[in-house]
């Protein structure tokens, strides 16, 4: 191979490797530009629905959280005090659990549901859980 060959190849193997680094710096412009725009997209839709009625999400949460303490801490101690009558399933099995049935029984007092239970505990836990975030 002649030096002008081998110069003219040098020249075009570099050439290449050149407009390639820069066809891939243009690409990762546009790519960050996209980005920047697409998170400014998201920024507004996010400003625009926190804007939109948020607040009665947050009384709702309220609700049920002053409900659902009310169930669990004050209302057994209310009703302790009356002669009120909650009526309760009991499921019933015979003749090695081939037959079952239900039956009902009457309880004086204030029954709390498990499922009552669990949300008072997930409550508990997601507001302390915040508040150990703060």
């Amino acid at each position: 191979m002649t030096p002008e060959l081998i110069a003219m190849l040098g020249g075009g193997v570099s050439g290449f490797i050149m407009k390639m680094i820069a066809t891939q710096a243009q690409n990762q412009t546009r790519l960050f530009e996209q980005s920047i725009k697409r998170q400014k997209a998201a920024d507004t839709s996010a400003d625009k629905a926190a804007g939109r009625g948020g607040q009665s999400g947050a009384w709702v949460r309220r609700f049920i959280t002053v409900a659902t303490m009310f169930a669990v801490i004050a209302a057994p101690f209310i009703i302790a005090f009356t002669d009120v009558g909650v009526s309760v399933q009991k499921d019933t099995s015979a003749f090695f659990g081939l037959f079952t049935g239900a039956k009902w029984e009457t309880v004086s007092g204030y029954v709390i549901l498990p499922e009552v239970r669990q949300t008072a505990l997930a409550i508990v836990g997601f507001y302390f859980g915040s508040s150990a975030v703060r």
